[in-house]
């Protein structure tokens, strides 16, 4: 039996967004938009499903661990009732996804702003509406 480390409880989820990789400093984009979703989230991090990893030769895991001031920008803005979120990240590890024919990955992540900043509590109060049925979904239909 695994024990768990995690700081703060994971809640399942499945929720479509856009990854941006950006200077931490200015805001100036390096790359992407790199597509999404979370499958489970936290008020430290998040862990995501990708199929798109690399544009041209920025890898979207390993290049922005490489660099001092890079940061992952994650936007959340669908479905349109949740609002527009965005929040900020980097990379902690990164895993291959395979599921019969399906093959991505899995990156978790986490947030650069303190679990108690209003961005990250405005972010996961809104995100609860309808998590449970998104979370269900993925649940369902995931095999690990």
């Amino acid at each position: 039996m695994a024990i768990e480390h995690r700081r703060s409880e994971r809640l399942a989820d499945f929720l479509p967004l856009e990854i941006r990789v950006v200077h931490a400093s200015d805001g100036q984009e390096l790359a992407g938009p790199f597509s999404g979703r979370i499958i489970d989230i936290s008020a430290h991090g998040a862990c995501l499903l990708m199929t798109q990893i690399m544009i041209r030769a920025f890898h979207v895991f390993h290049s922005t661990r490489g660099a001092e001031d890079a940061v992952l920008q994650l936007i959340i803005d669908q479905p349109p009732e949740l609002g527009r979120h965005v929040l900020t990240a980097r990379p902690v590890w990164m895993r291959i996804f395979r599921q019969d024919e399906i093959r991505a990955f899995k990156m978790g992540v986490e947030f650069i702003e303190t679990p108690e900043a209003e961005q990250i509590r405005e972010a996961l109060a809104n995100l609860c509406k309808n998590r449970e049925a998104r979370g269900d979904w993925w649940q369902k239909h995931r095999r690990e």
